[in-house]
């Protein structure tokens, strides 16, 4: 790994350090934790707030989540695998292996739905069925029965419309080629051969110890947050049921790498899933059971994912194979912001000059006045600083040029902040300062 990223996702991690732990507090979210990989392996790894509110308990690094439609990367690559196999080809009729998928309209015939319009949300299918599992929590057990002519939405193959249901149909066929139950299927031949020890394709009988809890959305009327209850998905574990961790999904991710030495794919596999199949904007496009995205400024693949109680994402750097993991246990904004904004500023810091991380400077931390919050961190000889709540902090921040000892320049040329003033701090007391002090206004440390 080149010096200059590595130098980057250790100042990267010192900002996240010094911004999360206000940040998730800003965004009503109880625990996050966050990781930072490059070819699947670990370089940051941290653990923000708690996994019970209740009992006070911190989250931990190796947590486990649920993390939702990630879950349908899993079934992309069983698919492929079955394709490697001669099993099965992407664009068979989906009929062709369930006899039960059938349902026309006038315009629009089940029977032309193929495996690949499925993986790329090309069927034109509903999205969930009528079976209102996200508010009664009540999964499917059975598919068959669910699918007919009010499955479909629009004609197939003429527009991308995302499909739960479509992925649960997947699964059945995985089923019904491999001879195995997806749980089986999943364990044999992606998390066993991987090596991913805390990732499950659904909620097993006996809930795991490291399962951080899910909350209920914060809401202005709410006074004490509900845990979300613990379900099974069912026939949903291939759209939605997977539970898994930071380290797990860095390494999975990874292994879909073209050019990763560990995968249970071949590498044609791998470059087809991240092949464009569905446009949803300019900067975002949906291939084979990844979502593929420029919305970072980098191009990355991955997959989100959203449960009761739970919002994850997890993104891969195309060309260098650098992943970034946010899973948080209730519904928020937290996880897409913050992964989709670290893998920017993760690039942002390479690509300028004299990055570098200083072990036990003075600067690093969050000061308050009764104006705002406003994070410090250094980034070699000078500073960024922005605001606690900031979801884009590369967007949001100014940075500070060392002038003497302790005091830094505003480097802003224009705006309503602070532009040209210098800030001092003061009061270095065990090796932190304590004190930001400027003409305008000086603010006290919080951490």
């Amino acid at each position: 790994m080149k010096k200059e990223l590595t130098e980057a996702i250790k100042v990267a991690g010192k900002i996240v350090d010094n911004w999360l732990p206000m940040k998730i507090r800003y965004d009503h979210t109880p625990g996050a934790v966050v990781c930072i990989a490059v070819n699947g392996v670990p370089k940051y790894v941290s653990a923000f707030g708690l996994s019970d509110i209740g009992k006070d308990i911190e989250m931990k690094t190796d947590a486990q989540f649920r993390v939702a439609s990630m879950s349908k990367m899993f079934t992309a690559v069983s698919i492929m695998q079955l394709q490697e196999k001669g099993k099965l080809r992407l664009d068979d009729k989906v009929s062709d292996y369930l006899s039960w998928f059938k349902g026309k309209t006038k315009e629009t015939n089940l029977s032309n739905i193929t495996i690949r319009q499925l993986l790329s949300h090309n069927a034109g299918l509903f999205r969930d069925g009528d079976a209102q599992q996200w508010v009664n929590d009540k999964f499917p057990t059975k598919l068959e029965g669910t699918v007919s002519s009010k499955a479909i939405v629009f004609d197939n193959a003429t527009t991308m419309k995302y499909s739960n249901h479509g992925y649960s149909i997947l699964g059945a066929v995985i089923e019904k080629v491999s001879g195995d139950s997806y749980d089986k299927y999943v364990t044999e031949n992606i998390t066993k051969p991987l090596g991913l020890k805390n990732t499950l394709p659904d909620l097993p009988d006996k809930i795991p110890a490291k399962l951080t809890r899910g909350y209920e959305r914060w809401t202005p009327d709410v006074i004490d947050r509900q845990k979300e209850p613990n379900i099974k998905t069912n026939t949903y574990a291939p759209a939605t049921g997977f539970i898994s961790n930071v380290q797990d999904l860095a390494l999975f991710l990874s292994s879909l790498h073209p050019d990763s030495k560990k995968s249970v794919l071949n590498r044609e596999s791998r470059k087809a899933m991240r092949q464009v199949q569905s446009i949803v904007s300019k900067d975002e496009m949906y291939g084979l059971g990844l979502c593929i995205e420029t919305v970072t400024g980098q191009q990355t693949y991955g997959h989100s994912g959203g449960f009761a109680g739970y919002v994850t994402n997890a993104i891969s750097h195309i060309e260098d194979n650098v992943q970034v993991i946010v899973l948080t246990n209730t519904q928020s904004n937290t996880a897409g912001a913050v992964s989709d904004n670290l893998m920017r500023l993760i690039y942002d810091l390479k690509d300028s000059k004299d990055i570098k991380s200083i072990p036990n400077e003075p600067y690093s931390g969050m000061y308050r006045n009764r104006w705002g919050d406003m994070v410090i961190v250094s980034t070699g000889d000078d500073l960024v600083g922005f605001g606690a709540s900031a979801s884009n902090p590369v967007q949001a921040w100014s940075k500070y040029k060392k002038v003497k000892q302790h005091s830094f320049k505003n480097q802003d040329k224009i705006g309503f902040g602070t532009p040209g003033e210098v800030i001092t701090f003061k009061k270095v007391k065990d090796g932190k300062a304590q004190t930001i002090s400027s003409d305008g206004a000086d603010m006290e440390r919080v951490y």
